[in-house]
């Protein structure tokens, strides 16, 4: 694993710690419901799946938007595509929703829990 080599700076977004809070809020809110709802009740509203996807989707962006695509080949773009992409099984692949989703919630504490060089190292 390289370290970023990007000659371009990182963008700066206005307000942009606040917004990431009131993001990760829902984030939060939406997957917690959905998975506890899919381990004790066997079913959930959709609300909270589509409140965890969309605010999924700002998060993406935002990094997307700070750091361009070079965020997709580092541990944490990396780690993200990969939940990605269990949500999508998951969601077809209902029987197996429990054990996918606690892989998706591993790998979300991974990804905000690693130190910042390890997050910015690229992998791909």
């Amino acid at each position: 694993m390289t370290e970023i080599n990007s000659t371009k700076a990182k963008r700066r977004i206005p307000f942009d710690k606040p917004i990431k809070i009131v993001i990760l809020f829902f984030h939060f809110i939406g997957f917690s419901v959905w998975y506890g709802g899919a381990v004790i009740v066997g079913e959930v509203p959709a609300i909270f799946p589509a409140m965890t996807v969309v605010s999924g989707v700002f998060l993406v962006a935002r990094e997307l938007y700070k750091d361009g695509s070079v965020w997709l080949r580092v541990s944490e773009g990396v780690l993200t595509m990969v939940k990605v992409v269990l949500l999508a099984v998951a969601s077809a692949l209902m029987i197996y929703e429990v054990p996918i989703l606690s892989i998706v919630m591993l790998c979300g504490l991974l990804s905000s829990h690693l130190p910042e060089e390890v997050k910015e190292k690229r992998i791909l």
